[in-house]
């Protein structure tokens, strides 16, 4: 798609090594394409991927108080009071461009001023594959060392706590809208979500064979509970496996 592409490659630690269990920031070189233009950097792409999602729902601006969307390097991850947010801190170098919001549009403007209109969707689903690329590369290295120190904890804690929280509102949001089956887990208990028609949405458990059943997909994402609790309400714990 030329009015907006992302991807990312040569993923690294900041020691150069394909695995470091010490270094909580993923590098990588980041190639970005804006209304046909094309900027590349090399950056942290786990905040990368992090401000992405953030942009799923909020503009972002270039402003000296923040970091780029591809920043050089990602110093400190900075918790909030609930660990459900994080803000994340660098140095002053690295690749930015502004994203806002009309409506259903993502409005693009590159360093260079050239400007692009992109669907939501697409914006979504470019998003969603280059965080899927950063989650990944995470799952393939050896488990994190965090030291008992509580800022480096609390700030690593709300990194993926707000990942998840973003992708996984934005994927489930999206493709019920859309009418797709999603298949989910959530801690030891596999789900499934469908519908029989516009009018009847339902979640289906497999280890309990409990059938919820929800007038509509709005309905079924507000209302439909897992463990006790409702479904947009543990979007921090659910990992989805599928979407049909």
């Amino acid at each position: 798609m030329r009015n907006f592409n992302i991807t990312a490659d040569d993923f690294e630690w900041i020691t150069g090594a394909a695995d470091d269990p010490e270094d909580k920031c993923l590098h990588g070189h980041v190639t970005v394409t804006i209304g046909g233009k094309t900027f590349e950097a090399d950056g942290t792409v786990s905040a990368t991927g992090l401000y992405l999602l953030k942009s799923l729902t909020e503009d972002h601006i270039p402003s000296e108080n923040d970091i780029q969307m591809v920043p050089c390097c990602g110093h400190f991850y900075i918790a909030n009071g609930d660990l459900t947010e994080v803000t994340i801190l660098g140095c002053d170098t690295g690749l930015d461009w502004t994203i806002r919001h009309d409506g259903r549009t993502v409005l693009l403007t590159a360093p260079d001023g050239t400007e692009a209109a992109v669907p939501y969707l697409d914006y979504l689903y470019k998003v969603c594959r280059f965080a899927d690329k950063v989650e990944r590369y995470y799952e393939q290295c050896s488990p994190k060392v965090i030291r008992d120190d509580e800022f480096e904890r609390n700030g690593y804690t709300a990194f993926w706590n707000e990942w998840y929280r973003r992708y996984n509102e934005a994927e489930l949001i999206e493709s019920i809208a859309t009418g797709r089956e999603i298949e989910l887990h959530c801690r030891d208990k596999h789900y499934f979500i469908s519908r029989y028609s516009d009018t009847e949405w339902y979640l289906w458990c497999e280890e309990t064979k409990e059938k919820q059943m929800f007038v509509s997909g709005k309905e079924l994402y507000r209302n439909a509970t897992i463990d006790g609790k409702r479904l947009c309400e543990e979007l921090v714990n659910i990992r989805i496996d599928a979407i049909l």
